[in-house]
This record gives structure tokens, sequence and C-alpha cells, in this order.
């Protein structure tokens, strides 16, 4: 009797022990502080009491090689969270779950761009961050421009910075990133291309194109843009912006608070970047973006998706955006939140994200983008042949591209 008691028993503890037992999410990602990440993921498992995350807290200094390591070694998270620039780079090892299916079921989310590649979507946009224009009100004032109508395209940038450019010798009408190995095509040249309806790789990403037509167009506004302009790397540039020297930079929206606090007597106002012309083009900008994938080696991928959604939902974004006011929600409604009231700067970047472009998700991007950049600065800095530099680092980058499909 005692033993049909005790197996009895045994049988009911064992299933009291299944139906508790949790599932442990693994969970990798940058953006989110510790104390971000522990409101957040309390929330989730309140809402979700048969699941527990194990959160940990990567760095941009070495964050990517351990997540190479990771993946060699077998022991990649269920979540992780990747730059839209890597997203080619680990999809084309075939490590990350095919989430395309899950597109079409979010009309609301924008970035759907930033985690493509070859054809299908990687992970969910999460945080977006992109470049707009601040432009310096008193140097507007001071040249004749008005602040409230400040340029919308390429003819009225150049002709506003060649006016704020005569105002004095220590005085110059753009900041131009130059001497960083990605500022010079993030902040502006590739975007301005995109916003020309050109690109630097043709669609099926096996042809350089960096001598079209599209192309030599945004070259020659820049190097025109050139000649009035200060070119230097991001800090500089925004030290020389928030002492009142520049009259227009483009740059990301973490500037506004780092301008307000260093430079509090400073006056400039956001905007969009400019477009071709009024009757053609877009305001394109540069789109980075954090990327929630799930690896393909991952266990728990019905738990996973359940934290991936949780966590792009508008909610929980904006309370990411308000303490990081530097990224911002890929859902259309987080524009409504009553925090962007207070924040105008802010929701002009939050608006300018959605016609921000992702660079071309290519696997070996981080070659490419080298040449862009040698390209560019030998353009507005050494002032050389447009059509002769475009030939010649065209040929370089279609070399990149025919080594790596051979």
């Amino acid at each position: 009797m005692f033993k049909k008691f005790f197996c009895i028993a045994l049988v009911i503890s064992i299933f009291a022990t299944a139906a508790t037992a949790k599932t442990k999410l693994v969970f990798w990602e940058f953006m989110m502080k510790d104390d971000t990440a522990k409101v957040v993921l309390e929330e989730f498992e309140a809402q979700n009491p048969d699941i527990e995350v194990e959160f940990v807290q990567l760095s941009w200094a070495t964050g990517f090689d351990k997540i190479v390591t990771a993946f060699a070694a077998n022991s990649a998270p269920d979540v992780l969270e990747l730059g839209n620039t890597w997203v080619a780079n680990f999809a084309n090892e075939g490590v990350l779950t095919d989430l395309t299916s899950e597109v079409s079921k979010y009309p609301n989310i924008i970035g759907w761009n930033q985690s493509e590649y070859d054809g299908k979507n990687w992970g969910f946009p999460w945080l977006l961050g992109t470049r707009a224009m601040y432009y310096n009100i008193d140097l507007f004032m001071e040249a004749g421009l008005d602040p409230e109508n400040p340029p919308e395209t390429w003819d009225e940038l150049i002709e506003a910075a060649k006016k704020i450019d005569a105002l004095g010798d220590d005085v110059y009408g753009f900041g131009m990133g130059t001497g960083e190995p990605q500022t010079p095509w993030q902040e502006w040249f590739l975007p301005a291309v995109w916003g020309n309806n050109g690109n630097i790789l043709s669609k099926d990403m096996k042809t350089a194109i960096l001598d079209s037509k599209e192309v030599v167009e945004a070259a020659e506004m820049y190097q025109e843009l050139s000649k009035y302009s200060i070119k230097s790397k991001s800090s500089d540039l925004r030290e020389v912006f928030g002492a009142g020297k520049v009259g227009m930079w483009i740059a990301q929206a973490g500037n506004i608070s780092k301008l307000s606090s260093t430079y509090p007597d400073m006056n400039f106002m956001v905007c969009f970047v400019p477009k071709p012309s009024k009757d053609r083009g877009t305001h394109a900008s540069f789109a980075g973006g954090e990327i929630l994938t799930i690896p393909s080696s991952s266990k728990n991928k019905e738990a996973a998706q359940r934290l991936v959604e949780f966590l792009v939902g508008t909610e929980v974004t904006m309370k990411i955006t308000k303490r990081v006011p530097s990224i911002f929600p890929s859902t259309k409604e987080a524009g409504d939140d009553p925090w962007f009231e207070d924040h105008p700067l802010e929701y002009i970047f939050f608006e300018q994200n959605s016609m921000a472009v992702p660079v071309p998700q290519h696997p070996k991007w981080v070659d490419i983008q080298a040449k862009l950049s040698d390209a560019i600065e030998s353009i507005v800095l050494d002032y050389t042949d447009i059509n002769e530099t475009l030939d010649k680092y065209n040929e370089q980058i279609q070399t990149i591209l025919d080594e790596f499909n051979d």
C-alpha cells in the first residue's frame, strides 16, 4: 500500500514539476542598459510566467567578436540583437532563422528593408536611428536666410552654405564628415545618392555602379558643397557647430542633448536632409537600426518569438527611447506618444526614419565601404576629377564583388 501511494505521489510530483517548469531564454543585446533591461524584462516575465530571460549586455567594442565566437562554438543565444549592417554577414553564414513570413503580419513596423538579405527577412526592426540636418538659427539670420524655411533641395543647401561661409574666415557653411571609416559616406554622400534614386551596387549586388549618372550627380553636388565646408571628424564638427562656427551639419539625434548641455546658449534647429530638387528625389538619410534576430540554433524559437514581439511593441520601445533619446521605435504608432510634444527635435528624427535607407546588405560591405570612403575623401579633400575617381574606385569595388561571387 505504501509503495502504491508513493508511486502516485511521485507521478503527481513529476506532473507538477513539468507544469511549473519554465523555458529559459538567453537574450544578447547592445542598446538597453542594465536598469532599462530590468524594467522591460520583468514586465515580459510577468506577462509570460512560463518564460525566464537571461539578459546579457554586449559592448560595441567587443560584441561582434563575441557573437562570431558564439556561433562558431554553437553557443549562440535564443534572441540576438544585430546592427543592421551585420545582418547580411550572419544570414549568409546560415546561422539566422528566416522570419520572412512575419513581415506581412506587422504593417505598422517600418524598417523591414534593414533586415533583408537574399530576398528574405532575418529579423525584426527594433530601434532605429538616422541622421537629420542641424542648422544654426543665428547664422541663418545673420546671412539673410529664413530659419523658418531651411534648405529643402541641393541647390538651396549650396546657396545657403555660400552665404553663411561668406560671413567670415572662421565661419563655415557646412560641416562635412571626413577622417573616419564610415562618416564620409554616412553623413552624407551615400544618402545623397539614394535620394537621387541611385545606388553604388546593382540590385543583385553583383555589379558596382559607382560610375552611374546618379552617383556622378551626387558627387558633383558634394564637391561643390565641400568648397564652403569645414571637413573633419564627427566630434570636431560637433565642437565647431556648438561654438557657432558652422551653419549646417548632418548628424545623429544624440547630438541634441550633447549640444544642449555643452553649449546651452546655442540656438539651433533640426530639419530633414535636403533632396535633389523639389520635384525629384527623396529626403533620404542613412538608416541605422538594431535588428532582433533568432539564431537558427535556438531550441526555444516559439518562446523567442514571443520575446521579440514583446520587445518591438510601441510601449516597450518608447520606454527605451525615453531613456536613450537617440534611437526610436520602429512602430508608426510611437509618433502619437505625448513625449514627442516636449521633444520636437527628436520627433524630426522619428519622422526622418521613415525616409532612411539601409546600406546594401552585402556580406563584404565592410570592405566596400572602405573604398567608398576613400573615393569621397579624394573628391572633397583633394578635388580630384570626379569621373576618373569614381571609375577608379568602381573597379576596386567590382573586384571585391567578383572575388566574393567566385
